[in-house]
């Protein structure tokens, strides 16, 4: 078992495997399933939406790995502007060839983005930290490697410049395990024209 001494910070060479950890550990997640309901096809290119997420963390704000084994993945981003807006970089999506999960799952995710964006807002408008994606490689679950990527960057949050922590997730037992570190729903039900359920957590600067 890894410990907080163990853990690293992606640099940009790492995106890409983090993005296949990432891929691996959520690509039967409610949200990816709804974007890509075939399996097939989704177990082959969710990579690339990570690969995208890791990059945005690498470059503007937080990636880290429990270890050079890559066994668990943490994406964090600082919302720091005082109008919110999305982060968003053409260099990612490029890199990240996120083209190649096509054009019907864009048109799906769009309402899961857009309502996902508003509650985001509603509950965290200034400063704050951003859970963006947190996957544990599935063979490596249940060891408590998320517990371990939490608790790392929520103590250097505290221990730096105290934040509120912003996240969604989309299955009731994530949101158990978030609440262990703190952490509220602020918001839950079924996303509009989606039969995806999300719950919406925020925990507060300590």
């Amino acid at each position: 078992m890894a410990s907080k001494e163990d853990i690293i910070a992606l640099d940009k060479n790492q995106i890409k495997a983090a993005g296949e950890v990432l891929g691996r550990a959520l690509r039967d997640d409610p949200v990816s399933v709804h974007d890509i309901p075939d399996k097939e096809k989704r177990h082959a290119v969710m990579k690339y939406v990570f690969q995208m997420t890791s990059c945005l963390g690498v470059k503007f704000g937080e990636t880290h790995a429990t270890s050079p084994n890559l066994e668990g993945i943490a994406v964090w981003l600082p919302y720091i502007n005082k109008e919110f807006k999305m982060i968003l970089n053409i260099g990612c999506l490029l890199k990240s060839k996120i083209y190649k999960m096509g054009s019907q799952a864009s048109k799906r995710i769009k309402p899961i983005e857009e309502y996902n964006t508003k509650v985001h807002r509603e509950f965290a408008p200034s400063d704050h930290w951003y859970l963006q994606t947190l996957g544990v490689e599935p063979i490596h679950q249940g060891k408590g490697y998320g517990s371990l990527l939490m608790e790392f960057m929520l103590e250097k949050i505290d221990n730096s410049k105290p934040l509120p922590v912003f996240l969604e997730t989309s299955t009731e037992i994530n949101v158990k395990f978030y609440k262990r570190f703190g952490f509220e729903v602020m918001k839950e039900g079924i996303i509009p024209d989606t039969d995806v359920e999300q719950w919406y957590l925020l925990r507060s600067a300590k």
